[in-house]
């Protein structure tokens, strides 16, 4: 069998992420194949999370690698266990958002580019008032934060609730002011204009 053949197989693994996350907390042979197995199933969900907040795909890479750091040394023999109250998601999604916040953070303290005049910055591009991602990063954070756990990931209003540590009915506010932000957007009207 191939080494990518063994890849594929094991990213199939066909054990539930509460079967893998006892196997890891038990330790012993077994667990790092299921945390290999945790890391192969949700490593694309931690890298769109990160590249929601992240500067750009090399600082999303870093914080994919912490997320999953933190999450390793939550197992023994360094930590205790988790116990998954709710998908493994809802724990990964604030490792990832932190890791990646704090990494735009360093990533503001680093020196301008010298190179760079006021010149080359007034000559820059307009951005496209018709791309929707540049509708969601003109909302607040926190309801674009609401609006893409809902309607991207899926989740449904009381696992945002538990993935963000906030009450249902904050969910649901920042929810129904952020669509209403978006409804209001003369660019969204522009964006669905029939001709």
């Amino acid at each position: 069998m191939t080494a990518s053949v063994r890849a594929r197989e094991r990213s199939r693994d066909p054990r539930s992420d509460e079967t893998l996350v006892r196997t890891c907390n038990r330790g012993g042979p077994g667990a790092a194949a299921a945390f290999d197995a945790l890391y192969r199933r949700h490593k694309d969900y931690v890298l769109r999370v990160a590249l929601r907040f992240a500067p750009d795909m090399d600082t999303a890479l870093d914080v994919l690698q912490e997320t999953f750091l933190q999450l390793l040394r939550k197992f023994p023999p360094s930590g205790d266990g988790i116990e998954l109250t709710a998908r493994l998601t809802t724990l990964l999604y604030p490792i990832a958002r932190n890791a990646a916040i704090d990494a735009r953070r360093r990533a503001a303290r680093l020196p301008v580019d010298a190179d760079v005049t006021p010149d080359d910055l007034a000559a820059a591009p307009e951005p496209d008032t018709h791309d929707l991602g540049e509708l969601l990063a003109g909302l607040p954070d926190h309801q674009r934060e609401v609006l893409t756990l809902r309607f991207v990931d899926g989740l449904t209003l009381d696992e945002v609730a538990q993935t963000l540590a906030i009450p249902l009915g904050t969910v649901k506010s920042r929810l129904h002011l952020g669509v209403a932000r978006l409804r209001a957007s003369p660019a969204l009207k522009d964006y669905f204009a029939i001709e």
